[in-house]
This record gives structure tokens, C-alpha cells and sequence, in this order.
């Protein structure tokens, strides 16, 4: 789908984005998170137990750099899916000033800030509880991911994709892995992975 023409077909896309929320999301619960990137990289990788979780996380990650594209975001996310699927709903769009959007765009790297530091220093912090995806497992889901579920989905019937633009950490993480026409300058992106990594080796 990500490859080929047949995303621009609405309908076939339709289709796969709610067979994507209804395996991927509600069924398998299969989503790459920070809490399951911090869970690997502090208890090691579950190789038998989660190869098919595992391998799909290989592929979030590689594709930004080989292919300059967020695949995964773009999709293979059921929330993301879902948040698409809401576009063009309702005929009522907010316009946010770009003062409002350039500071909402700087949530997702503050919260990958607080990951790094929950991660770096082993708090006792529930890291599903910054993202909505725990809401799929709605009957262990925590009050917190829920909420943030429902307020990103009413919120993109109105802005698009709004919790993808200005709520995401595992979104951003896997855009700052992302060749673009930039690539080869040094950007305010950079320079906050410079910074998010010196803070995880200074804690």
C-alpha cells in the first residue's frame, strides 16, 4: 500500500486502514510504542515470544532511512488509520495561529525528553499513559490513554491527524530517523537528538 499507486485508491484504502485498526489495533494489539521500545531496551528484545511485533519494529525503523518515508506512521498505525478515517467528517476545520502550532509542535520532543529521562534514570512512570495506544486493549487500558485516544480523535475531526502532528513521541522518533531534502544540514531536529542524547548519557 505504502509503495504502489493503490493508495490513492479510496476505497481499497478505506478498507485496509479498518482491517489495520481491527487485526493490528483490537485483535493483536500490536503498535510500536515507547513503552515497548524502553521494555526492550532495558529487559532485552522478546525474539521468540514477539517475532512478528519485533520484525515490524525492525521495519518502523529502517524504512525512514532507506526509504525517506515514515511508513509505519503512515501506514501500518492503527491510530493513525483511525484519525484518517475521521478526515473531511465534519465541514467545520480550526485554524490554529503559527505561534499555537509551533509551540503544539514541540509536545511530542518534550515527551520523548520525559521518555529519555524515565528511561535513563528507571522511574517508576507508566510510559502507556503519554500515548493512546493502550486504548485498543480498552479492558486493561489505563484512564490516561484513553482519554488521550478520544481527545486526539474528536480533535482530528478538526485538525487532521492532529495527535500524529502534535502529540506523538514514537511518531517524532521515527521522523527524526527520516532522510529528507534537509538531510544534510544541521536543523533545530538535529540539534534536539543531539541534546536528547547527551541528556540519556549524562543520567
Amino acid at each position: 500500500m505504502g509503495f504502489s499507486r493503490l493508495r490513492s485508491n479510496k476505497r481499497l484504502r478505506m478498507a485496509y486502514q479498518a482491517a489495520l485498526i481491527a487485526y493490528l489495533g483490537f485483535v493483536n494489539g500490536d503498535m510500536v510504542s515507547q513503552t515497548l521500545l524502553v521494555g526492550w531496551a532495558q529487559n532485552g528484545v522478546a525474539w521468540r515470544f514477539a517475532s512478528g511485533l519485533v520484525l515490524l519494529t525492525a521495519a518502523a525503523l529502517v524504512l525512514p532511512i532507506v526509504t525517506k518515508r515514515n511508513i509505519y506512521c503512515q501506514q501500518l498505525c492503527p491510530f493513525g488509520a483511525a484519525q484518517d478515517l475521521l478526515k473531511h467528517r465534519v465541514p467545520w476545520r480550526l485554524k490554529l495561529p503559527r505561534r499555537v502550532r509551533v509551540l503544539l509542535e514541540l509536545i511530542p520532543a518534550l515527551l520523548l525528553a520525559w521518555v529519555v529521562v524515565v528511561a535513563a534514570m528507571n522511574l517508576s512512570f507508566n510510559l502507556a499513559g503519554i500515548e493512546p495506544f493502550d486504548a485498543f486493549v480498552w479492558k486493561v487500558a489505563g484512564r490516561s490513554a484513553i482519554a488521550i485516544a478520544v481527545v486526539g480523535l474528536v480533535a482530528s475531526l478538526f485538525l487532521p491527524m492532529a495527535y500524529c502532528r502534535y502529540g506523538c513521541p514514537t511518531g517524532a522518533l521515527l521522523d527524526f530517523l527520516r532522510f529528507n531534502h534537509r538531510s544534510d544540514r544541521f536543523t533545530p531536529r538535529d540539534g534536539l537528538a543531539v541534546a536528547l542524547a547527551v541528556m540519556a548519557a549524562a543520567l
